[in-house]
This record gives structure tokens, sequence and C-alpha cells, in this order.
């Protein structure tokens, strides 16, 4: 073998041990960014998920807390309209509240005691929709408006 053939050879197994490793390269820095990539869009898609919980939580609260208002407000001469509005609000609630919260919050308006009034109802609510993001809030904590309330 002459000397000009060697160099050859070795020219030709550089060129192709260089083409490899940028091959390898390449294809490595593709993948890995689009594990990235794939991650982020895990991430975002979590976090619209969660967020979108989060809208649906509140506005369900609100019906809960607006229907309990409303129920315990309700007196004879309150207008046809509130009535309407009560009726869709409980019929509303009963479409995905859980039974026995369901039935603790109609007991509580009805027949309201110490062990079930409309805060023990807010608290159990509370509870399901935030599960352990909901602490350890109790109804003695909650601030509840009457008139009279705070005389002696």
């Amino acid at each position: 073998m002459t000397t000009s053939e060697l160099l050859k050879i070795i020219i030709g197994s550089s060129l192709l041990t260089t083409g490899l490793f940028a091959g390898v390269s390449l294809m490595a820095k593709t993948w890995i960014v689009e594990r990235i990539k794939l991650a982020l869009q895990k991430e975002h898609t979590q976090f619209n998920t969660d967020l979108q919980w989060e809208v649906k939580v509140r506005e369900r609260a609100e019906r809960v807390a607006e229907y309990i208002s409303l129920a315990k407000s309700l007196k004879e001469s309150s207008s046809e309209d509130d009535y309407r509005k009560a009726n869709r609000l409980s019929w509303e609630l009963a479409m995905w509240l859980p039974a026995e919260i369901y039935g603790q919050m109609v007991g509580a308006i009805v027949n309201p005691n110490q062990d079930n009034n409309a805060l023990t109802v807010i608290i159990a609510v509370r509870k399901m929709l935030l599960k352990t993001k909901a602490g350890n809030l109790n109804e003695d904590q909650i601030a509840h408006h009457a008139p009279g309330i705070g005389r002696k």
C-alpha cells in the first residue's frame, strides 16, 4: 500500500466518523428538543385544565351560596321571580351535588340547627370542591350577617 492510498483511507474514515458523529449528535439534539417540547405541552395542558377546574369550582360554589342566601330570605310576600330563581338554583344544584350534601343543604334551609345549618353546608361543599386544598376552615370562622347579630 502506498502512502497516498493510506492517506485516502485515513481521510475517508475520518470523514465517515465525523459524519456519523454529526448524525448522532443531530438525532440526539432533535430527540432532546422534542422531549422538552412534549414536557412543556403537557405542563401547559395541565395548567389549563387546573385553571378551568378552578373556574368551575368557583362558579359552583357561587351557586350554592346564592341559593342558600336566596332560600333563607324567601317570605310569603317574596316575588314570583324570587321563587322561580330559587327553584332553578335548587334544581341545578340537585343535578351535580352529591345526594348527602344536597339533602344536608335542604335540611339546613327547612330545619336549621346547630349541627346542620347554612354554614355547615358551605363547609361541606367547600371540602367536596377543594378536596385537600379546603384546609380546616370551620363554621365559626365564616362571617355571617343578620339583623341584631352582635347585640348583647
